[in-house]
């Protein structure tokens, strides 16, 4: 039987929560046939200086010097693929703590309970993902799953692709890519422009992305988006 193996981090400044989560992480991996890499961080800087390929980050929010929100904002831009688990003794700076690659809140001291549900989270994430290989008209192929796009556009007779920190052009039609990704949350705004719900922070008369990108819903189309995107709502809040 192949053993799923996960690589997890945790970062926090107090040797005993590390310890403790550890040890509760090994025990939910007994539990469910996992092998976990666990790698040790005392404080945000040793993270961000050693953090490499690393499934989930378990992240102390409070923390001397580099704190867990700061950690936060730079692997959003650096680690794409991190999913982050907050740790924390307070509810005050939740706020603060939100984030596109933030999948869960844990309260200290940490339980089986909660470690299990924020494994299970990213583990139903993987099964789900959509991988797919795409090659832009310079011939450059790269690999990724549909929720990294975040929206595509027409440009003259090619589809602009929109990652988070690369842009792919491509021979392809919106018709095309409306075709393959519209049960996937995409939906087609405009006659130039297909969004993933997934990366949208508002919708309404117009669609403000993650980004900050603004697109303007067309008005015959607008309530087949809104419709669409109460639907990709409820079926989320349903997983």
């Amino acid at each position: 039987m192949k053993i799923e193996t996960i690589n997890i981090a945790i970062c926090d400044d107090e040797k005993l929560h590390r310890e403790k989560l550890i040890g509760v992480i090994q025990e939910y991996c007994k539990m469910n046939v996992k092998l976990a890499v666990i790698s040790e961080y005392s404080s945000g800087e040793e993270c961000l200086s050693d953090l490499e390929d690393v499934d989930i980050l378990f992240l102390d929010i409070d923390m001397e010097g580099i704190d867990g929100i700061e950690v936060k904002d730079r692997l959003e831009s650096a680690h794409e693929n991190v999913h982050i688990v907050f740790t924390t003794n307070y509810g005050d700076r939740m706020n603060e703590a939100f984030g596109i690659q933030v999948i869960s809140f844990i309260q200290k001291p940490v339980t089986l309970e909660a470690v299990a549900n924020a494994m299970d989270k990213v583990s139903k994430w993987y099964s789900k993902r959509d991988f797919m290989e795409l090659e832009d008209i310079g011939g450059k192929k790269k690999v990724f799953s549909t929720e990294q796009i975040y929206y595509i556009e027409a440009s003259n007779q090619y589809s602009k692709i929109k990652l988070r920190r690369e842009e792919l052009l491509m021979r392809k039609s919106l018709k095309a890519w409306e075709e393959e990704l519209s049960d996937k949350g995409f939906c087609r705004i405009h006659q130039s422009v297909i969004v993933n719900f997934f990366h949208a922070k508002e919708v309404g008369h117009k669609v403000i992305m993650e980004d900050n990108a603004t697109f303007p819903i067309s008005t015959r189309r607008r309530k087949a988006v809104n419709r669409a995107y109460s639907e990709y709502i409820k079926n989320m809040l349903l997983q």
